[in-house]
């Protein structure tokens, strides 16, 4: 298991710590754990504990939807070109709740749009039932987003930016999901995507968040 999160964490497969299984048994142990969707699982279950400490409703009713961009190494698999971020890579599509947890994500090439990213999380939402209210960024304002948060049993807000806005400014829960987004950042081997298969790249987000979530439940400070 330490060895799965090694490599999940963005440890090369090869180069594992002595004393340590052989590479590819770690990898293709990792590979069954994501088709049987022990991350995600692990990961909502991990998400209600947190919610409990934090002293709230295991069941969210609020969700945060964002995208990031990011780049590929050269490896093989799907990739596309983000042309507002001019990036050659990957997208990540994530939703927390209001205090950051992530309830559900999913990895595409750069080139989707990001209204079209909604529907990969078809699979993750389904098992939040609780959720009244998805909260949107501006480029979300697409009638199929909204007709999307309808499927789900979901009111939209789509948060814009002020036209006059200049320099940063935090918006209204939009800085919630950032800031998980920065989480992530934090675990060098996500800087990039380095997985060539995309359900690997889900799988090895899940699996971190999976760590960060047991983290902050062993140590709350």
């Amino acid at each position: 298991m330490l060895g799965i999160c090694v490599q999940a964490a963005g440890g090369g497969r090869r180069a594992l710590p002595e004393g340590f299984p052989p590479w590819r048994t770690v990898y293709g142990w990792f590979r069954r754990w994501v088709e049987k969707g022990l991350f995600e699982t692990l990961m909502r279950a991990l998400a209600r504990r947190q919610r409990r400490r934090c002293g709230r409703r295991p069941t969210p009713t609020l969700a945060i939807i964002d995208t990031q961009s990011v780049k590929c190494i050269a490896v093989r698999g799907p990739r596309g070109y983000d042309g507002a971020k001019k990036i050659v890579g990957r997208k990540r599509v994530m939703m927390v709740d209001a205090e950051g947890h992530v309830l559900a994500l999913a990895v595409v090439p750069a080139d989707v749009q990001d209204c079209d990213t909604l529907p990969t999380l078809d699979e993750g939402k389904p098992l939040w039932l609780s959720l009244r209210l998805a909260v949107l960024d501006g480029v979300f304002r697409a009638k199929r987003c909204e007709e999307w948060c309808n499927v789900h049993g979901m009111r939209c807000e789509v948060v814009k930016k002020d036209p006059d806005q200049k320099g940063f400014v935090v918006l209204k829960r939009r800085w919630v999901v950032e800031r998980t987004f920065g989480w992530f950042s934090h675990w060098g081997g996500l800087l990039r995507e380095r997985a060539g298969r995309l359900d690997v790249a889900t799988g090895r987000l899940a699996c971190v968040a999976c760590l960060m979530a047991a983290n902050a439940l062993n140590n709350p400070a």
